[in-house]
């Protein structure tokens, strides 16, 4: 009897555990092309200029042509550092990109991705000392080697939408390549 209500459960859960995944190849959509600009190494801006005491981050490409990873160095107030890795990758069973966080202060986040308009964003809820809130941020595209991260809150789930932090980053050069040809 044991052996027959085993059976029944597996036969029972075998759907959900399968449906994440596929073993079709990757299919190339315009949405998987979003971070096509990602690639690189990127540098805050502060008044306007790349700061090099500011947060910094550097993007490669992952394992398929939507997935990246990034390396994090954050500074924050009394110029402490926190340094990061995520996951940036395209979800071809949802058909959405996803966000994985980890960093050296001991945090694991993952995040769903959502289109807003013609950007995606990247949504998380929390529950910081009992500030409830979702939470979502995009990297939003703001001309050649330049774009936004934007980051808002919730309490309404997703109706309105406050301002956490707005920043501006640059893509750097690779050094020595400021306008120096070798021969």
């Amino acid at each position: 009897m044991k052996r027959y209500f085993l059976a029944g459960l597996l036969l029972l859960t075998l759907p959900a555990l399968t449906s994440g995944q596929t073993l079709a190849g990757f299919t190339p959509t315009p949405d998987t092309h979003y971070y096509d600009f990602w690639e690189g190494d990127w540098q805050k801006l502060v008044d306007e200029k790349p700061d090099s005491l500011a947060d910094r981050f550097q993007v490669r490409r992952g394992i398929h042509e939507a997935s990246f990873q990034e390396q994090w160095l954050m500074v924050f107030p009394e110029n402490r550092v926190v340094r990061a890795q995520a996951l940036r990758a395209w979800d071809q069973t949802t058909g959405r990109w996803m966000y994985t966080w980890i960093s050296d202060n001991g945090l694991y986040q993952v995040w769903e991705g959502k289109k807003v308009g013609n950007d995606w964003y990247i949504y998380r809820h929390f529950n910081i000392n009992g500030d409830q809130y979702l939470s979502r941020q995009a990297w939003l595209p703001d001309g050649p080697d330049r774009l936004i991260r934007i980051s808002e809150k919730s309490y309404d789930e997703g109706k309105t939408w406050q301002l956490r932090f707005r920043e501006q980053y640059q893509r750097m050069k690779p050094a020595g390549s400021a306008g120096v040809r070798s021969r």
